[in-house]
């Protein structure tokens, strides 16, 4: 218990969700040698905003969020606890600590299965969905949620109608009421089940914390059903977690193919995922996967550096593509140009003037795709498209907190 002001240092000078814990923690398998090294801003591998950061972050204030949990009976589960949920310590990036009120030895004591989809379902999904959570719970299996409107609600409300383990993953802190139609709600689902976040008591949501949130959702789980979603949904992200954390993606077959709300749905049953017609089909892929099953999963500490030291990155990001597609005269362009000047500017001449605009953009420092779409008036779907074209060309690139840089 005695670490917990440690793991709590760091997720306030680094911020919830950021990799870079992990990039300063694992060298030393040890948080009090890591907080040691670092609180003092001379790590060698820190940037001047982190240094900032670390000096003016002490440690008393940890202590201070500390009582504050107690007083307000919430629990703080670090990555060493023994709470901590087993198959979530498998992901890439895990949450260095996780703020909690609920049952978490409940939870962790059975197998859990994510559920999410849009916040305006129609009434097929939305009864589909409490209907096979409900009988999920009945089995004995936990389900998690975002604790959104919508799909999200309907597959609490299904565990909490049988009696059920169901967990509840906020996009903020945990004192704050979001959204305000559940807030009943949250002390329900803490009696069997849990709430729980990886945001500091006081964090007001933004659509950026729902991003990070997503892959908790899915690293809790063993597998992630997705009842009804566009292609433009955000409950996709957390689809798209799971399959890169190697879990199993299931959806519920539309009702009508033609129907556009299901075409992010339509989309993963094409790329292979598990259709369900009943709560069989998911407990059937459970049951018969041993991997699943394995409950002797040991501490292992987060490897974000490959070979030589360089950082480790998912398959999330867009790998550039070889020089080989570049025609021959940008090659020999580039061999003339001094070698300090950046990539972007050595392919200028070649952009179209959306590109040059959104290459723009980013000069002053990294943008997510929906920043980049304000700052430069342009429709956030023709934005990817073009920063898409700029990875291509090997001028931008898509970094792991997904903010796109120039090269």
């Amino acid at each position: 218990m005695s670490n917990v002001r440690y793991w709590l240092w760091f997720v306030m000078a680094f911020r919830p969700g950021n990799e870079r814990i992990w990039e300063m923690v694992t060298p030393f398998q040890d948080i009090k040698k890591a907080y040691e090294c670092v609180h003092d801003g001379n790590h060698a591998a820190m940037n001047a905003k982190e240094r900032k950061s670390a000096v003016t972050t002490h440690i008393e204030q940890c202590d201070s969020i500390i009582q504050y949990c107690e007083d307000k009976g919430y629990r703080i589960i670090t990555f060493e606890d023994e709470n901590y949920p087993p198959l979530l310590r498998n992901i890439y990036n895990p949450p260095a600590v996780l703020f909690c009120m609920g049952n978490i030895e409940n939870f962790i004591s059975r197998p859990a299965v994510a559920c999410v989809g849009t916040r305006r379902p129609s009434v097929y999904s939305a009864e589909i969905t409490e209907k096979i959570c409900g009988e999920l719970a009945k089995r004995e299996i936990a389900v998690v949620s975002g604790f959104a409107l919508g799909l999200d609600s309907a597959a609490h409300k299904g565990v909490l109608k049988q009696n059920g383990c169901t967990a509840a993953v906020l996009a903020c802190g945990l004192d704050v009421n979001y959204p305000k139609e559940n807030e009943k709600a949250k002390k329900m689902v803490a009696v069997n089940g849990v709430v729980i976040t990886e945001y500091l008591p006081g964090t007001r949501p933004d659509r950026f914390c729902f991003h990070i949130r997503n892959r908790i959702i899915s690293g809790m789980c063993f597998g992630t059903l997705v009842t009804e979603a566009d292609e433009k949904s955000g409950s996709l992200i957390t689809a798209a977690h799971a399959a890169e954390q190697g879990r199993t993606v299931f959806c519920i077959p539309p009702g009508d193919i033609f129907d556009k709300r299901y075409s992010g749905v339509i989309k993963y049953l094409r790329d292979g995922a598990v259709p369900v017609f009943s709560h069989l089909d998911i407990l059937y892929e459970y049951y018969t996967s041993d991997y699943f099953r394995n409950n002797e999963i040991s501490m292992k500490w987060p490897e974000l550096y490959g070979e030589d030291d360089i950082p480790y990155r998912d398959s999330r990001i867009v790998k550039k593509r070889s020089v080989s597609v570049k025609t021959e005269s940008s090659i020999e362009k580039r061999a003339n140009v001094p070698e300090k000047q950046m990539v972007y500017e050595q392919l200028l001449d070649e952009m179209t003037d959306e590109q040059r605009l959104v290459a723009v953009c980013l000069k002053d420092g990294d943008l997510h795709s929906d920043e980049i779409a304000l700052s430069a008036d342009i429709d956030s779907f023709r934005v990817l498209a073009v920063l898409t074209e700029l990875e291509i060309m090997g001028a931008a690139e898509l970094r792991p907190d997904n903010k796109y840089r120039l090269c």
